[in-house]
């Protein structure tokens, strides 16, 4: 077997490498390529070397489970998985065995069980306290922890995707553990697609994450009567049990709860509930104690009853992107220090979104060779280090061809334009557009750029 199809194997037999990263992968370490530098090699790819180097990142750390010595900070990562490589090739003529991937020497499942497993390389947030790279947007901090206090309190977080909602969350639900109260968690991404559609399923969910979190014992069908409706099952059990149980307040934080906003019935019943437990506290002692955040994207375009909605009670926390100060103070965090002339360049790009500052700045510490000039000249394309960002957005996009339209007529603009209510709650909800009042723009030059490219050719 030649060197070029033993690389094409590794790749099919470990099952990891996915378009661009399979791409660079099976390029870049091509015999003819191993003697050629990165610019070289991505010159022919057409890419920046650049765009090549953060793909070959992501390889290396997909191979870094089959190759441990791939596991250092060092340079010299395409040095280490060069000769590697060769090992294996010259084990694999002698015995005609690929190298081990890590759907199965790691993972301790065969390749059948998991067909298509992704592994990401971790980014140094992941490696430290996660509060290290908060930055405080003041008052929002000092108004949450405030609220706290209240018996049965109420919190709202409402912004974009990538705006900060879960981590403002986490830092309140922190805040609360540290001052005597009980926290929990729920994301409620992670729930099966059955599940979300199922009150009855879904409210015995909750219960049990809650309780696991609690770690209380589970008495679930103890209360779950079939002669009451699920709420009242659910209701009973944190009243007569889990907030029973203990003697301080119990702070409750539900992240992304428009999940449910598709299924109208449930979302209706659901939110309800929640509203009616904010009203309870007012007279029962066990509902004082408990605390609830919720987090959702801008808008909230389904009917609710404003007298059975949580959505106009408590306190609301909107988001508001970064200012040109927190954006240099979160890039000392990742320890960098940004002129105010690069500052600028990635504000005119992606405006203070924390997601995509935070993103180009975790890409800059990989390529410490790379200024951020340099990183940013392709953002705006599918070879940008906002590549998978944009191609994910794109495909939701195209599930909905009103959306499609409507973007197209905002992206192609040179001035604000208005569009019908629910399209432009949806499209703000995506990240994708600002709205004041009734005047739309594109969130940031970015996603105008990007966008105004692949809706060129749709009527």
């Amino acid at each position: 077997m030649s060197w070029d199809a033993f690389l094409q194997e590794v790749a099919e037999v470990h099952k990891l490498f996915e378009g661009d990263e399979k791409e660079a992968f099976c390029v870049r370490f091509a015999e003819r390529n191993l003697r050629k530098s990165d610019a070289q090699v991505a010159t022919g790819l057409n890419i920046s070397e650049v765009t090549l180097q953060r793909r070959l990142g992501k390889v290396y750390g997909i191979l870094a489970a089959s190759c441990p010595t791939l596991n250092t900070d060092k340079k010299g990562k395409f040095k280490i998985l060069r000769d590697w490589l060769k090992n294996e090739c010259d084990r694999y003529q002698k015995t005609g065995q690929f190298p081990n991937s890590p759907t199965t020497s790691d993972l301790g499942m065969s390749n059948k069980a998991m067909p298509s497993v992704q592994l990401q390389v971790q980014s140094d947030r992941t490696t430290q306290n996660q509060e290290d790279f908060y930055v405080e947007r003041p008052p929002i901090e000092s108004l949450c922890y405030e609220a706290l206090f209240q018996p049965g309190a109420l919190i709202r977080i409402k912004a974009p995707r990538q705006m900060g909602k879960t981590e403002l969350m986490a830092k309140i639900l922190n805040y609360a553990e540290q001052h005597g109260s009980k926290k929990v968690y729920l994301n409620f991404r992670q729930p099966e697609e059955s599940v979300i559609q199922d009150l009855d399923q879904f409210l015995r969910w909750f219960c049990t994450n809650v309780t696991r979190q609690l770690h209380q014992s589970f008495q679930i069908n103890d209360y779950w009567d079939e002669e009451m409706s699920s709420n009242d099952n659910c209701s009973a059990y944190f009243q007569e049990y889990l907030l029973e149980q203990i003697d301080c307040p119990l702070v409750l934080g539900l992240d992304t709860v428009d999940r449910l906003f598709p299924y109208l019935a449930m979302a209706q019943d659901f939110l309800g509930m929640l509203r009616a437990w904010h009203e309870d506290a007012k007279i029962l002692d066990n509902w004082k104690k408990l605390r609830l955040i919720v987090s959702h994207s801008t808008e909230v375009y389904i009917p609710l009853d404003i007298n059975h909605s949580p959505f106009n009670v408590g306190l609301t926390i909107q988001l508001s992107e970064f200012t040109p100060v927190q954006v240099a103070e979160l890039a000392q965090k990742h320890g960098h220090s940004l002129t105010e002339a690069e500052v600028t360049l990635l504000i005119n790009l992606v405006g203070g979104h924390p997601g995509l500052i935070e993103q180009a700045l975790l890409e800059l510490k990989k390529f410490s060779d790379t200024n951020l000039e340099q990183l940013l000249n392709d953002a705006p394309t599918d070879a940008g280090l906002y590549s998978s960002h944009l191609r994910k957005m794109w495909q939701e996009l195209q599930e909905n061809p009103a959306l499609v339209s409507a973007l197209k007529k905002v992206v192609e603009a040179s001035h604000t334009v208005q569009l019908e209510s629910k399209l432009a709650y949806q499209l703000e909800s995506l990240g994708l557009v600002t709205r004041k009042g009734n005047d739309i723009k594109p969130r940031c030059e970015l996603y105008r750029q990007y966008f105004r490219s692949c809706l060129a050719d749709i009527a």
